[in-house]
Formats: C-alpha cells, sequence, structure tokens
C-alpha cells in the first residue's frame, strides 16, 4: 500500500495561502496584477516548503488569480504571468505534488437552473482548469465541485446537473470531479452521477458520516466506490478525510484528524494505492500532527 496526504490552500507553518483578494470596487487592472503577483510568490513558497518535507498533494486556493471568473477581471494573466506559471509548475512536477482547485458551490454550482449561475459556473471551471494547465499538471489533477443545490426538487435539480455536465465544453469539462456534500447529495447518488459522465468521484468520510447513503455505506464500502471511478480512468485515487468539530455543527471541520479516524481510514485502504487530501483547520499542522501517528507521507 502506498499513501499520501495533503492539506488544503494554507500553510499555516508559513502563514501563507496564495489567495489575497479584493473587492469589485477596488478591482483595478494594476490592483489586480499586484495580487495575482503576490499570490504567485506565495504559491511558489509553499510548494517549495512541500517539497522540502516530502508533501506530494496540494490544493490551491480559487484566489489564486482574483475574480478570475468575473467580468470585473479583463486582464490576460495567463499570458502576463505565462513564465511564473511554468516555474512553479515545475517545483510541482519535480517534487511529484498532484494540485487540485476546489471552487465554492456558491461560484459553480452544477445544478442551477438559472442561466446567469450556469455561465457563471463554466467561467469558474475554464479558469481552474487554465491554472492546472499552466502549472503543467497531469490528468489527475482536478476541479473538484459539488453537485449544488435541489431547486425547485431533487429530480429537476439532477436533470438540471445532467445538462450542465453534458453541455460543457472540453476545456471546462476534462479536470472535473464530483464530491457529494452533508447536506443535499449523498454518496452513492453523487458516485452514480460521476460514472454516467465518465467522471472520478471523491469521497468524503466526514460527509458519509453526516449524510449517510440510502442504504448507508461504510469506510470500507466508501474507498472501493472512490477507487472504482478513478482506476477505471487510469488514475491514483483521491478521497478527503475530515474529522467532527467538537461542540459545533454537525460537519464542521475539526482543527486536527481524530486519531481513530485516521486509523479506520487506514483499515479500510487495505492494499490500495490513494492520496488522501486532509481538510482540517489545522492545515499543515493536521498534517505534521499525522506523521507523528506513523502516517506513510
Amino acid at each position: 500500500m502506498s499513501f499520501r496526504l495533503g492539506y488544503v490552500s494554507t500553510s499555516l507553518t508559513l502563514g501563507l495561502g496564495a489567495s489575497h483578494t479584493c473587492r469589485l470596487a477596488n478591482a483595478t487592472a494594476r490592483r489586480l496584477e499586484e495580487l495575482i503577483a503576490l499570490n504567485l510568490r506565495e504559491l511558489e513558497q509553499i510548494l517549495l516548503f512541500n517539497e522540502a518535507r516530502g508533501i506530494e498533494l496540494f490544493r490551491i486556493g480559487s484566489s489564486l488569480v482574483p475574480l478570475a471568473s468575473h467580468p470585473v477581471n479583463r486582464l490576460r494573466w495567463w499570458r502576463t504571468f505565462a513564465g511564473d506559471f511554468e516555474r512553479i509548475g515545475q517545483i510541482a512536477t519535480r517534487s511529484h505534488q498532484r494540485l487540485s482547485m476546489h471552487p465554492s458551490p456558491a461560484g459553480a454550482s452544477v445544478s442551477s437552473a438559472r442561466e446567469q449561475v450556469r455561465a457563471a459556473a463554466r467561467a469558474e471551471l475554464r479558469y481552474s482548469t487554465r491554472v492546472l494547465d499552466l502549472l503543467g499538471q497531469g490528468p489527475e489533477a482536478r476541479v473538484l465541485v459539488h453537485l449544488g443545490g435541489a431547486a425547485p426538487d431533487r429530480p429537476t435539480a439532477l436533470e438540471a446537473a445532467n445538462r450542465f455536465v453534458s453541455s460543457l465544453p472540453e476545456d471546462a469539462r476534462r479536470r472535473l470531479a464530483l464530491e457529494h456534500d452533508d447536506r443535499i447529495w449523498r454518496a452513492r447518488e453523487v458516485h452514480r452521477f460521476a460514472v454516467t459522465h465518465g467522471l472520478p468521484f471523491v469521497a468524503d468520510t466526514l460527509h458519509n458520516a453526516v449524510l449517510p447513503s440510502d442504504p448507508p455505506l461504510t469506510v470500507e464500502e466508501l474507498v472501493v466506490l472512490c477507487a472504482s471511478s478513478w482506476e477505471r480512468l487510469g488514475l491514483r485515487p483521491k478521497l478527503h478525510l475530515a474529522s467532527q468539530r467538537p461542540g459545533a455543527r454537525r460537519g464542521a471541520h475539526a482543527d486536527l484528524i481524530d486519531p481513530a479516524d485516521y486509523e479506520r481510514l487506514v483499515r479500510a485502504l487495505g492494499e490500495r494505492d490513494f492520496d488522501v487530501m486532509l481538510e482540517a483547520k489545522g492545515k499543515d499542522l493536521a498534517l505534521f500532527a499525522l506523521r507523528g501517528l506513523g502516517a506513510l507521507s
């Protein structure tokens, strides 16, 4: 078995997140260029930090290029900063860092019936795909989205999601991956949807506990569903590991990963190769805490 641990968007050790942004009222061309340059410098430092510590899995924040999918940003940033992206991408390539992006549900709603919302989602997916392309990432690097809401009812929303994904242009679809959530769409539903569209399914252990499928899935069964969706595409599987924050609403992420949750997942992985993204408030500190428990990466 080989599995790698990663963390999301921010290194608390460095105090860097590569996600500086601004309000629409302040989004002048000059201000946006300054923020992009700053975010790229921080991303480079984070990836160098990861390289030095053997961390091979990292999620880039969606604000790397502020307001990139909004009409206010008219910069051809992919040309202006092409050299920076190439240099940063070389760090990821040489150190085997698998990168990803995860637009907010508000920024990339797949199931919306409103054309304005769908257009914004297509723009966000194109932007995120372009970032991973500029960084020279292989097909395992994905833009992860949730299905979205269920208005006006579940069948209508699901049909809207089917139409949306089926109509996506290739430059917005080829890096897409789908994840279930903890409020509306369960693991079995999203897995079925993903496989229908030939897309990988990202499992989340905490979402599976908070919003169980019908019938419920054990962690072992969840791992199997996730793995099969990636392996049929010839790609290394990836899932999320999170723990419940004590005393908070159901589904809120804890600062660290509960050792019992970690051990349960290790047993469920068996002999499979996997990438495990830690969704913890403690970011890289949560990863280092697991290494102290004997994690393999």
